[in-house]
């Protein structure tokens, strides 16, 4: 792939590499979003609306953008955010991604779906180990997963609380990249238009004993990516009270992700959770919904310091985090930048990502006049651009 810091200057040209090399079903699958695309695009443009106010004739020539989160210091307010199907964008991606966050200090969040068993991620992920969760139908098999990432030092569960049913994501049916994965026509015409990707990829899994597996779901629920996914289905049954049995149950940091509404955030308060994701799954669940950014102040008013808001969902450029975080996040999830990143050029790839966000940070800091993240506040945000 060459240096891949000569190639890709910005997450856009990364983004770039990244289709070129993938197949298109699996472009697709991290890419696009459901229904009708809206929410994608309307993510990004409502964060390119949100403008930042300079402060001028300031010292800030010793610039830090390091943050304190959920106890531990690190450098960047960034964390990965959990997504899926790493392992297919290059030969073990899920690990290429911790390995790069743990390079850059910043936590790794492995899905539930994750093909690398708990054990491995923890041993890469070491500037932090974090588990998301969905709750199935099945309770007690949650509860396994749950404690199956306790025991292998999970520090942070984050509980997935916006699908109560697989989304409407018509095009990765068609390509055969549902939940579960159908090998179809089409995916099959899909991988070998790209015969250096499969070389690389699924052959050179099958030469070492088959494609990744989910690695973490309990032995009798299966775990073939094409197998049936009946009994780990997304439960709408979901309610409260599945966050306060899952507050007696895991006594690490909780964080549940899917937030849009300030009086979910206010009830989530009295359930015992340390924080709260702001983020509508990247536009990848209801093209119906708010972008995150529009609705992040109302959650953080509502909030207050009773929990740390974290903001996820349509950032790709380091101005969008502190755009963020003057509204006042307190760090944020970073999803396909770094699958780009990895796609384009595994653990270096992923490592360039973070790179790119944490230069823009810096830049971005400096020309609005600040030193430190905590310096941020409304006062840096151009009055009529964020919606309070």
């Amino acid at each position: 792939m060459g240096d891949i810091s000569r190639r890709a200057h910005n997450i856009a040209e990364m983004r770039d590499l990244a289709r070129r090399r993938l197949p298109r079903a699996i472009w697709e699958f991290i890419e696009r979003g459901t229904e009708d695309d809206l929410l994608i695009h309307r993510n990004v443009e409502a964060l390119q609306r949100v403008q930042l106010l300079p402060r001028t004739l300031r010292d800030v020539s010793d610039r830090s953008a390091g943050i304190e989160l959920f106890g531990r210091r690190q450098p960047l307010p960034l964390v990965i955010a959990p997504t899926g199907v790493s392992d297919l964008l290059w030969h073990r991606g899920e690990r290429a991604i911790a390995l790069a966050a743990a390079s850059a200090g910043i936590p790794f969040t492995q899905t539930t779906s994750s093909t690398t068993s708990f054990a491995d991620i923890a041993r890469c992920a070491t500037a932090g180990h974090w588990m998301q969760m969905y709750l199935w139908e099945r309770r007690d098999l949650s509860w396994r997963v749950v404690e199956n990432a306790a025991e292998n030092g999970a520090e942070v569960l984050v509980l997935t609380v916006d699908t109560p049913m697989w989304p409407l994501r018509e095009f990765n049916k068609r390509a055969g990249m549902g939940n579960p994965v159908r090998i179809n026509r089409t995916l099959v015409s899909d991988f070998i238009k790209r015969p250096s990707w499969f070389a690389s990829v699924i052959a050179r899994y099958y030469l070492q004993g088959g494609l990744p597996q989910f690695a973490n779901y309990p032995p009798e629920v299966g775990g073939k990516l094409t197998g049936s996914v009946s009994r780990v289905a997304n439960s709408a049954s979901v309610c409260w009270k599945d966050v306060d049995e899952l507050r007696k149950r895991w006594s690490g940091r909780l964080v549940i992700k899917g937030v849009l509404c300030a009086e979910d955030a206010r009830i989530a308060l009295d359930h015992g959770v340390d924080g709260i994701a702001v983020s509508n799954h990247g536009g990848r669940n209801f093209d119906s919904s708010p972008p995150a950014i529009d609705v992040l102040a109302s959650v953080v008013d509502a909030v207050a310091d009773r929990a740390t808001v974290l903001f996820d969902s349509g950032v790709r450029r380091g101005a969008d985090v502190v755009k963020a975080l003057a509204v006042g996040a307190k760090a944020v999830l970073i999803g396909r930048a770094t699958l780009y990143g990895c796609a384009a050029g595994g653990q270096a790839g992923a490592r360039h990502a973070i790179d790119l966000l944490a230069g823009e940070i810096d830049v971005a800091m400096a020309m609005v006049g600040v030193t430190r993240l905590d310096e941020l506040d409304r006062s840096y945000l151009l009055p009529g651009t964020i919606r309070t």
